[in-house]
């Protein structure tokens, strides 16, 4: 019966990602960005990872030239400065990534405005960006939308990428693979290319 309950909750949050989906508005990326903050909800998993990550890739596609992006990453609920969990630590080392010094920080007026691209992991982080930066909204990404694989993908997984704080090894393994071929398409569309 509890299985039958979650398949019928799973189908209507789907469902729901369907629609409210379609709405989502994607402004043009910038054809050269300097800057891109990754937002999510805590700055401890997700956000720091993708910062990292996408420092690592750029510098593997560009190497030592002039060209650069500063990369950055936010919370939008961060109180005090925090480290990401040890799993966290641990898995993102096997996608050659250091978190072992990052510390959270909040998301900022002046962050956002100093910000060329501004991309968020999850629906309800985008609208809150949304809300609270008003005359951003043409540098607000979604980071799961740069991914257009021809995949049986849809709904929620299509525009989220759920939080793994808490979870197993294997479940952060699962977010920072996605956030990594996510992160590939954002500087794919940026014009740096394997």
């Amino acid at each position: 019966m509890m299985a039958v309950a979650s398949q019928i909750k799973r189908g209507l949050i789907d469902l729901y990602w369907m629609v409210r989906g379609t709405s989502i508005h994607v402004p043009a990326l910038p054809s050269r960005p300097r800057s891109v903050l990754f937002v999510c909800k805590g700055n401890i998993c997700r956000s720091p990872f993708a910062e990292h990550v996408a420092r690592k890739l750029f510098h593997e596609l560009v190497g030592d030239t002039e060209q650069s992006i500063a990369f950055q990453s936010a919370g939008l609920h961060v109180t005090a400065p925090k480290a990401p969990p040890e799993t966290a630590i641990v898995v993102a080392h096997q996608f050659g990534v250091s978190l072992e010094e990052h510390r959270s920080q909040p998301l900022s007026q002046e962050l956002v405005a100093a910000s060329d691209v501004i991309v968020a992991m999850e629906g309800w982080q985008y609208d809150e960006l949304r809300f609270r930066f008003k005359g951003y909204q043409d540098k607000l990404f979604l980071l799961p939308l740069f991914l257009k694989e021809a995949t049986p993908q849809s709904g929620y997984e299509a525009y989220n990428i759920q939080d793994p704080y808490g979870g197993s090894g294997s479940v952060f393994e699962e977010c920072f693979k996605k956030i990594e071929r996510n992160v590939k398409a954002l500087l794919a569309e940026c014009g740096m290319k394997e």
